[in-house]
């Protein structure tokens, strides 16, 4: 299993970074996100990397229907039971660079939270192809991530948390910015002899490099933004949020 993989399929993974993601903020995202997306009522949206369903879920109680893809089987356990039995979001475990679809099935992709990059270059640019299959014609793909030019500016390479239950999280970063990857280890320092630590790589695009791959898989970039509202350019200190346009297939 690749350690990214591990990473976010375990009980660790829930306690720490997604709890830390308050209700409230992920569904103005998920919204936001829809808007971009210009959804019209009872869209089919594809949550690409959905994980615990924080985005998924405010858009399937918005009517929207809403089918929630991960590849860690602990996170799409905590989405269903949350869900509570509603029959949207469809949860299903699998891979972006592999969807389990076929082609022109959805309105809209959202890939948010920073759920590309796991994959390498060559495997998010297959992913890219894969959201365009995956979409009808003219469909759009809203993509947030993290900006490489937070590296180092706003992202440091030491940080720590104290967690709301407990417990400190404390994150050590390493950045190679010749192949724009990001080593990040997280160490959860609990007490009484209960630490432990976990480390991923994530490959890191800045706007013209990100716009450049998805024009290759297909796409029309229309617009590129600081934030999920939709306001301002990409910068060092901001995310980095790219909506693009699936052409003709």
């Amino acid at each position: 299993m690749p350690a990214a993989e591990r990473f976010f399929d375990s009980e660790r993974y829930l306690r720490t970074v997604a709890a830390e993601k308050a209700p409230a903020k992920s569904e103005e995202e998920a919204h936001a996100a829809a808007k971009l997306a210009c959804c019209r009522p009872a869209a089919v949206i594809l949550d690409a990397g959905c994980g615990n369903g924080r985005h998924a879920l405010p858009l399937a109680r918005a009517g929207y229907r809403v089918v929630a893809l991960d590849r860690a089987g602990v996170l799409l356990d905590a989405a269903r039971h949350a869900a509570r039995g509603a029959r949207w979001p469809l949860f299903v475990r699998g891979s972006y660079a592999s969807l389990p679809f076929g082609r022109g099935v959805f309105d809209a992709v959202l890939c948010l939270g920073t759920a590309l990059g796991y994959l390498g270059d060559e495997g998010d640019r297959i992913a890219l192809r894969e959201f365009r299959r995956a979409l009808v014609p003219g469909g759009r793909l809203v993509i947030e991530t993290l900006h490489r030019g937070e590296l180092g500016a706003h992202l440091g390479e030491h940080e720590e948390r104290v967690l709301p239950r407990g417990g400190t999280l404390r994150f050590e970063r390493r950045f190679d910015r010749a192949h724009g990857v990001m080593r990040e280890t997280q160490r959860l320092e609990e007490g009484h002899g209960s630490d432990s630590s976990a480390t991923y790589d994530l490959r890191v695009y800045g706007a013209g490099e990100l716009q450049g791959m998805l024009e290759d898989a297909g796409f029309t970039v229309i617009a590129r933004h600081a934030s999920l509202a939709g306001e301002g350019d990409p910068s060092p200190v901001t995310p980095l949020v790219l909506v693009a346009e699936s052409g003709a297939s």
